[in-house]
């Protein structure tokens, strides 16, 4: 039993994870061209294996999980060279085929040699070898022993070589001896490990990079390479650079290599891995053997350094580091216990390798020997770059990237931008970090003028003006309708007319304010325009808003007047010196003419300049901040979408609060158009069927709507199919949209009939400042937060923090030149110039506005929202600062401290919660009326869902706020559960036990308790010993907890209790006794139903059962057609519960079991109380086209695919076939099965990790409601904890 090295167990854990994928296999190819003697060739193969052990040495796990190696003698290891014949236009294929070997380190050797026979007189030699046995500086060594050898057995005789004074087994245990026991203080292991864990403390996790696809659950070995090449002359700049600066090209290389990262979105502490050769000893240069140690370089970029002194920091760091190289990288990470990530490499993402070790000497008697390139298409890390120099002074090498994250357009483009940031440095060494530029010129022209249509001849009117074209010519044409009551353009304007002239009296004009605090009515719409026609500016206030709320907004701007009713309670007892005109007593205007006003009716002349309207949106500062949008800005909105081709013939709906931007859209889009208004009531806005109705009794053209109000229309629309609607456009705005929403829309309605329109907009920018017109296609292809290109007039620029564009696919700032601009916030000069700045692309004095949103450029030309810069957030389509909530929280007198942050439990479900630090004398009494105190403060939206009491506020090491400290306000994650089921006691038991912990929860994680790489796969081995489950060390990482790995387990293995586990009703639990009705769940494709013991966990009150495919046991007789399968479990269901009501539940295959079961009962005139569908589509041709063609060895392979994500299957082969004959089986009679039409409701469940969505293809099969709700998960793992209790969360309120 001889341990292995460090590195080798590192590198042993990793072929686990990869599943014994080719990424860490070494490899080259060699053309040989002359007479080779292919004998001597494969008994100099012989020679290497025999003079090197560690190329004979296989690796094994001993009870506990450690592996060890075990070094075969020469007859037992036999090695040999595999002969291939190929044809030459086949070379590069096999080639490939040979390097992408997947290595079983228990069974064969880690060395694969190759001779591919082209012709008589061309060979091509692969040799392929495991990095556990090999390194970069293994190759001279390796082949100069293989040629020597070659040589001598050309000659007749054996290889006279000088025994090796070590072999790789000596060095791994003197490796152990040297640094002792890293729990031993005084060892050298901790000594240095002490200095990583100080060097890599707090390394952000993990890099920004400009990926093409989000991270995966689950990150693959999957890559590709692309050439990096520089030019003599630039390589000749960074040499004479390192001499100068006392440094090697490594150093300069990695530290040009830390600004690339920088300018691609990667912030300014960035963390890059690099390969450290490790042969600290003479006696090991002539070994071949794994001894490279991985060292992690931090690169500070705070500040903005010159490049020279950045590289002074990447010298210092990597002296120092060279000091602590012996400690190996598994131990740091093991040590410094960084949060574990199935999605990525811990503490780094990017690697890079300076190769300048000794190049072997490729000269055979009698042979002509070139190099070819041999690299499998794997990659270790996100991005790994290879750099050396070639024999003219250039740098050659190739970035290897992760094809699941990058396409190859896109390494291409980094590494160009590599070689531009090493030109730019060649350069002028002494250039800050941040004026490195890594765009092309083409690039930066593309990125500034062709991405932004600059056209929009904006028309020199006001909107008094555009609306009184309108209404001359549409006289009599309705202008409004509210509440059944309707109102003539002609009507509307002589309304105006005559309250705009009393406004004047008053003493509005230009530039003055008018407060408007109405309900929803047409006197609202009248209201606004007589404030516009008097030349002043209105300033919308909900008369829902908190009190203090509106005495904030009426002090801070300071109208001149509030336009409300008696009966606004409100606007009563506010600002009593404030004159008030009521619109429901005596109207003292009501005597004034008609007739349009002109200038000379005014108190100045009316200039589009002149301001329309102040609204108010929250502020950082803890107060509402007013934002002052001219005339010219709207009339420039509408003029920007000009091809929308509204006219009088639209009928729109004032949907939103008035105080809300939105509005702006909805009120003016038909009233400068011609088109009718059609006020909302209230009540009607808040439900979503009465406001479809209201569509078709109104038939609505033009719907602007927030994604989240349109989500619950698709959902009315889905239950009253058939609406008569006329809607030509539905305009999203207000908050992100999620375009996988829209599939279940689509089944119901063309794509052109009507439009689905995603604007991004902002207040500052006048509503709207982006567009992208979507079709069914569209919604599927483009990612979720696809926002489009700016408006007509509008330019968007995605700047970096030093105002250059960020290179496309990098994330940046998202800033808004053009027409929309606000002036800026009223009265607040100081606050305006921060958010309106000069802007270095336009005309001298013209302004852009940051907006604090982070978005990116799409190769396609499409702007991609990513989140808020700043602590601004949007929920529910409202922009909020938490700052502001955090200000009137600290006004209360009994918090001391508070912190307000958006949690988000489930998908798409955000919600503020509110951590405050109380006064030490404070009451918990009254910190409990803390919320109803903020809705004194605060607008509804603005309100916590939690009020969470702490002793402190938790800081990072640097002082700043540590968000993941905060417990969740979730009570039920608070404290880990206990256990529920035989799995979950006896994991916490292993857990405790590992751990060295007296008590262990089911929601603790793994690593979170302190758990590591090793500990992992003795836990591996622990679990396979005593319950008969190989579950890899894979999988551990990526579900870390107890109640993750126990949901895993019930669904791959045995059920532990006395239960026949392939009967066809399967009980899941005990009957409580309480009299409740069971539960019914329905088997999968493969016909067993024990992935829903982990859903059972939530039903303590009622039995459960699930329905499984006869013949799962290997004897029962198969089904013979869908029907027959239906009616048996009908009748097996009744036997247990011979009546209603029934719920019923099935996931993938079994949902569409489920509704034909659901019908089965109601045509038997059974009460149906429950049917859920997890991710299923019905019967017929879904199947056909996913499984057409298929036999029962696809369906096999598919099985053993799916379980060994989770779990190995080695000892279960016979239940695989026979769980893969019950899949084809089912399958097959699925495809010839047309679901029914179910008279009943349905409750269906999206796992939205998946790209595609099978809700809509249940609605001919539907007669009742079809809810579809979400969960996050992917297709297989729907039974995972998180997952189902989100189900539940839904479910739980049907089933009581």
């Amino acid at each position: 039993m001889i341990p292995l090295s460090f590195a080798q167990r590192r590198m042993w854990l990793l072929h686990q994870l990869e599943r014994g994928a080719a990424t860490y296999n070494i490899s080259a190819a060699f053309r040989l061209t002359g007479a080779l003697d292919e004998a001597a060739l494969a008994a100099a193969v012989g020679d290497v294996v025999e003079r090197h052990e560690i190329l004979r040495t296989t690796y094994a796990t001993d009870d506990d999980g450690e592996p060890s190696s075990h070094i075969l003698p020469m007859e037992q290891a036999s090695p040999r060279l595999r002969v291939i014949e190929v044809a030459p236009k086949d070379t590069a294929g096999a080639i490939a085929e040979a390097v992408a070997h997947r290595f079983d380190l228990a069974a064969e050797l880690p060395l694969r040699a190759s001779l591919l026979r082209c012709s008589a007189r061309e060979h091509v030699l692969v040799m392929v070898i495991h990095h556990i046995a090999s390194d970069g500086s293994s190759s001279a060594p390796m082949m100069r022993d293989l040629i020597d050898a070659y040589t001598a057995r050309q000659d007749g005789r054996a290889p006279q070589w000088e025994p090796l004074p070590v072999q790789y087994k000596d060095y791994a245990l003197w490796q152990r001896e040297v640094l002792g026991d890293p729990a031993d203080p005084t060892s050298l292991a901790a000594a240095q490990v002490e200095y990583w864990r100080g060097e890599l403390a707090g390394v952000p996790q993990p890099l920004s990079l400009p990926l093409d696809r989000p991270r995966p659950a689950q990150a693959n070995s999957h890559g590709d390479t692309v050439d990096l090449f520089v030019q003599p002359q630039v390589a000749t700049g960074l040499h004479k650079l390192a001499e100068e600066r006392g440094s090697t090209m490594s150093m300069v290389l990695q530290a040009a290599l830390a600004v690339l990262l920088r300018t691609l979105g990667g912030g300014d502490d960035v963390t890059i891995g690099s390969p450290i050769a490790g042969r600290t000893d003479e006696a090991l240069a002539d070994l071949i053997g794994f001894f490279v140690n991985t060292q992690v370089l931090r690169a500070d970029l705070h500040g903005n350094p010159s490049f020279t002194d950045l590289l002074a920091q990447v010298r210092d760091k990597a002296l120092t580091a060279y000091e602590y190289q012996d400690v190996p990288f598994d131990l740091l990470v093991e040590a410094i216990n960084p949060e574990r990530s199935a999605s990525y490499q811990p503490l780094f993402q990017v690697m890079f390798a300076w190769q300048s070790y000794q190049k072997p000497d490729l000269s055979i008697p009698g042979l002509e020997v070139t190099f070819e390139q041999a690299i499998p298409s794997t990659a270790m890390v996100d991005l790994f770059f290879s750099l050396t120099v070639d024999e003219a002074g250039a740098l050659r090498g190739d970035l290897q990237y992760a094809t699941q994250l990058f396409d190859r357009a896109c390494a291409e483009e980094i590494a160009a931008r590599f070689v531009r940031v090493l030109e730019q440095l060649a350069a002028d060494p002494d250039m800050r970090v941040a004026d490195v530029d890594v765009l092309s010129a083409p690039e930066r022209q593309r990125l500034l003028t062709e991405v932004n249509d600059a056209r929009n001849d904006i028309p020199d009117a006001t909107l008094v003006e555009l609306f009184e074209r309108q209404a001359a010519r549409h006289t009599d044409a309705v202008a409004l309708v509210c509440d059944g009551d309707t109102l003539t353009y002609g009507q509307v304007n002589a309304r105006a007319n005559r309250l705009a002239r009393h406004l004047v009296a008053q003493g509005v004009g230009p530039e003055s304010l008018v407060g408007i605090c109405l309900e929803r009515s047409a006197d609202l719409v009248v209201a606004l325009l007589a404030v516009l026609k008097a030349g002043g500016a209105y300033l919308p206030i909900d008369p829902d808003s908190p009190s203090d709320r509106i005495a904030y907004m009426l002090q801070d701007a300071a109208p001149v007047l509030l336009v409300t009713t008696s009966t606004t309670s409100a606007a009563q007892d506010l600002a009593p010196a404030l004159p008030q005109l009521h619109l429901d007593g005596a109207r003292p205007f009501a005597d004034q003419p008609d007739s349009d006003l002109t200038d000379a009716d005014r108190r100045a002349a009316l200039r589009p300049e002149h301001p329309a309207y102040v609204i108010y949106t929250s502020g950082s500062t803890g107060r509402p901040k007013g934002v002052l949008i001219p005339h010219r800005n709207v009339v420039g909105l509408f003029s920007a979408t000009r091809d929308f081709a509204f006219g009088a013939d639209d009928v729109w709906t004032l949907f939103h609060s008035y105080a809300f931007d939105f509005s702006v859209w909805e009120l003016w889009g038909p009233l400068l158009h011609g088109g009718r208004l059609v006020v909302v009531p209230y009540d009607v806005s808040r439900s979503p069927a009465d406001f479809l109705r209201l569509l078709a009794r109104e038939q609505v053209t033009v719907l602007n709507q927030t994604p989240s109000a349109f989500y619950q229309l698709i959902q009315a629309d889905a239950e009253s199919p058939g609406q008569d609607l006329a809607l030509r456009y539905v305009v999203f705005g207000g908050e992100a949209l999620d375009l996988n929403r829209l599939a279940d829309w689509y089944t119901r309605h063309a794509p052109d009939a009507p439009v689905l329109v995603n604007m991004y907009g902002i207040t500052e920018t006048t509503v709207h400042v982006t567009r992208i017109d979507l079709d069914e296609h569209s919604a599927a292809r483009y990612r979720a937060s696809v926002i489009g290109p700016a408006v007509a007039g509008l330019r968007a620029y995605v700047l970096d923090s030093g105002l250059k564009p960020a290179p496309t696919g990098v994330t940046g700032e998202l800033y808004v030149a053009g027409y929309g601009l606000a002036r800026g916030y009223h009265g607040r000069p100081g606050l305006t110039a921060g958010r309106f700045v000069a802007c270095p692309f336009g005309e001298p004095g013209e302004r852009m506005y940051r907006t604090g949103d982070l978005v990116r450029w799409s190769r396609a030309g499409q702007l991609e929202y990513g989140g808020r810069a700043d602590s601004q957030v949007k929920i529910r389509g409202f922009r909020i600062e938490l700052g502001e909530i955090e200000h009137v929280l600290a006004g209360h007198p009994g918090v001391a401290q508070a912190v307000v942050v958006v949690r988000e439990n489930q998908e798409d479900d955000q919600r503020l919660v509110a951590y405050v630090v109380p006064e030490p004398a404070a009451e918990q009494a009254g910190l409990s009326e803390l919320p109803e105190y903020l809705r004194d403060r605060l607008p509804d939206y603005m309100v916590p869902s939690a009020v969470i009491t702490l002793s402190q506020i938790p800081l990072t090491s640097n002082g700043k706020l540590d968000r993941r400290a905060l417990p969740s306000e979730d009570p039920r994650t608070q404290v880990s559960r206990e256990p529920r089921n035989a799995y979950e006691h006896g994991l916490c038991a292993l857990f405790a036990e590992l751990l060295g912990l007296e008590q262990v929860g089911i929601d603790d994680g793994f690593f979170a308790l302190g758990g590591h790489s090793l500990l992992a796969t003795r836990l591996s081995v622990r679990i396979r010993n005593e319950f008969d489950i190989d579950i890899p060390i894979r999988t551990i990482i990526k579900y870390p907890t107890v109640a993750e790995l126990a949901a895993l387990m019930l669904a791959g293995g045995v059920p532990d209790d006395d239960a026949d586990s392939f009967a066809v009703v399967l009980p899941l639990n005990s009957d409580p006794g309480t009299g409740k009705p069971p539960v019914w769940f329905f088997h999968g494709g493969g016909g067993l139903g024990w992935a829903y013991y982990s859903f059972v966990l939530h039903l303590p009150d009622r039995p459960a059962y699930a329905l499984q495919s006869r013949g799962s046991d290997g004897e029962d007789t198969l089904a013979g057609s869908v029907t027959e399968m239906i009616d048996d479990y009908v009748t097996q269901m009744l036997k247990i519960q011979p009546q209603g009501p029934f719920n019923l539940i099935g996931w993938s295959y079994g949902g569409t079991v489920v509704q034909a079961v659901a019908d089965a009962l109601d045509r038997r005139g059974h009460e149906v109380a429950l049917v859920a569908v997890l991710d299923a589509q019905p019967g017929g041709h879904g199947f056909t086209q996913v499984h057409a063609g298929k036999e029962s060895s696809d369906y096999r392979a598919e099985l053993e695919d799916d379980f060994s994500q989770y779990i190995r299957m080695g000892n279960r082969q016979g239940f695989l076939d026979t769980m893969s004959k019950v899949m084809a089986n089912n399958t097959a009679l699925m495809m010839d099965y047309r679901s029914p039409v179910y008279r009943g409701d349905v409750l269906y469940f999206n796992a939205t990790l998946e790209d595609t969505s099978y809700a809509h293809l249940w609605r001919p099969y539907v007669l009742g409601s079809l809810e579809v709700h979400d969960m996050h998960a992917t297709h297989h793992e729907m039974h995972m904890p998180a997952p189902v209790a989100e189900f539940f969360e839904v479910v739980h309120p049907r089933l009581a």
